[in-house]
């Protein structure tokens, strides 16, 4: 499991963890940037080891979305890091998903709904506003708008980046050249992954690492 630490002029290596495991995901709830959970024990204990395996790794700034379960985990990270303690700025627009009349809600209950079929296998196709939620255009938008100003205040070095599941899985394909209906077709990125992508302008990003979670001890499910 190689970290590409960079030591490059003008290069920023964008180190992305989705947040650790909370009961709502045990519970296969949808939970979206309407609901402001915990982690669950097992969550803290994965973001502990995602530390561990990124404590060597000097970053220059960390960045996490307003919501508990990624501020604990990019704390939880922090705290194994063997640098000077870190810089953080919460940051708004990597917050999840707006997932209206869904949030809280289990998968099971809407599963025979048009949209939800389009949410999970069709992105393309997913009209948010039925359930007065957000569009995968919308958050990929912001998202975009959110790398943009990392990469402006971070123009070399590593960040840490602390989110969600459907944001980060749908920024990082895009911001890759994934088209919008292929975004799903693996899943979206685990809990407590760490994924590493490199930008020399913030705009046009290399992978390094993708959904890594060979470093977890026990099971996030």
């Amino acid at each position: 499991m190689a970290l590409f630490n960079s030591e490059v002029k003008n290069v920023t290596e964008f180190y992305f963890i989705r947040h650790g495991v909370t009961t709502m995901n045990q519970q296969h709830r949808f939970c979206g940037s309407g609901i402001d959970i915990p982690l669950a024990p097992v969550g803290v204990a994965g973001a502990k080891q995602a530390g561990q395996y990124l404590r060597q790794v000097h970053f220059t700034h960390a960045y996490t979305s307003p919501l508990c379960r990624a501020k604990v985990t990019l704390e939880t990270v922090l705290a194994e890091n063997k640098r000077p303690t870190v810089s953080t700025t919460i940051l708004p627009e990597l917050r999840e998903i707006d997932l209206g009349d869904w949030d809280g809600d289990t998968l099971a209950a809407h599963e025979n709904e048009q949209q939800y079929h389009y949410y999970f296998k069709q992105p393309e196709r997913y009209n948010a506003a039925v359930i007065h939620a957000e569009s995968y255009q919308a958050l990929e938008k912001r998202g975009r708008q959110a790398l943009q100003q990392i990469f402006v205040e971070n123009p070399q070095g590593n960040v840490l980046i602390a989110s969600h599941g459907v944001f980060l899985t749908t920024l990082l394909q895009r911001v890759l050249g994934i088209p919008l209906s292929d975004i799903r077709q693996h899943g979206i990125l685990a809990n407590t992954s760490v994924t590493q992508l490199s930008s020399s302008d913030g705009q046009h990003f290399s992978r390094q690492l993708w959904n890594e979670t060979r470093f977890l001890h026990h099971s996030t499910t």
